[in-house]
């Protein structure tokens, strides 16, 4: 793995010094690169050397994003969130980036750390991007919401997932999360409503099993 990526990189750098170069040299010698000719050449350099340089930078921010992960999974948070406070300062208009926001949400919830969760979720959803994740970053708010004892918040986010978002495999578990939290409200009625729900649209699942409990509890 690291050999791979030793070798990627000796080769984005030797891309990157090659037309570094040509763009100089053009630069420096239009006349000899001949007119027209040598002024279309230098627009096909630039336009060669930008797209480079997105690619590049993308795929940083993802090998970025991918060390993060390494070290989450080997049980050093600390570092791994300090990994994503690096591609937030250095590639935040990059999917990665997106990522990079719900990943650290994820690392903060178990810890109880819900203010600092809440605050990657709500990152991601301001910024719209990528729209892949917009229902998992919804869904992780509600959740987050409800686990901090802000229940009229948690139901007011859950209602929006599910008003955008009515068909994701998500919804059962965004529905669950509405429910409780109606509870904690004292808004029986609606979480009775919000139960039939669940047993009605997932009929013959654990939701729908859970959901027929908490109904004759009540």
């Amino acid at each position: 793995m690291g050999k791979h990526w030793a070798r990627q990189q000796v080769k984005r750098n030797e891309i990157q010094d090659f037309l570094d170069s040509a763009f100089i040299w053009i630069s420096a010698n239009r006349q000899i690169a001949g007119g027209i000719a040598g002024a279309v050449l230098l627009l096909i350099m630039i336009v060669s050397l930008t797209i480079y340089r997105g690619r590049t930078v993308q795929a940083t921010a993802w090998d970025r994003l991918a060390l993060a992960q390494n070290f989450a999974y080997g049980g050093r948070i600390d570092e791994a969130l300090s990994q994503i406070n690096d591609l937030a300062a250095d590639y935040a208009r990059t999917k990665a980036y997106g990522f990079g926001l719900l990943f650290a949400g994820d690392m903060l919830y178990p810890r109880g750390e819900y203010k600092e969760a809440q605050e990657n979720y709500a990152k991601l959803l301001d910024s719209g991007e990528p729209k892949t994740l917009q229902p998992f970053a919804l869904s992780a708010m509600a959740i987050t919401q409800e686990s901090a004892g802000q229940f009229q918040q948690a139901v007011q986010t859950a209602q929006r997932f599910l008003d955008t978002h009515p068909d994701h495999f998500l919804a059962a578990q965004v529905n669950a999360s509405l429910a409780r939290s109606q509870q904690a409200l004292g808004q029986n009625d609606q979480a009775k409503a919000t139960f039939q729900k669940i047993i009605i649209q997932y009929p013959d699942t654990s939701w729908a099993a859970w959901a027929q409990a908490q109904g004759q509890g009540r």
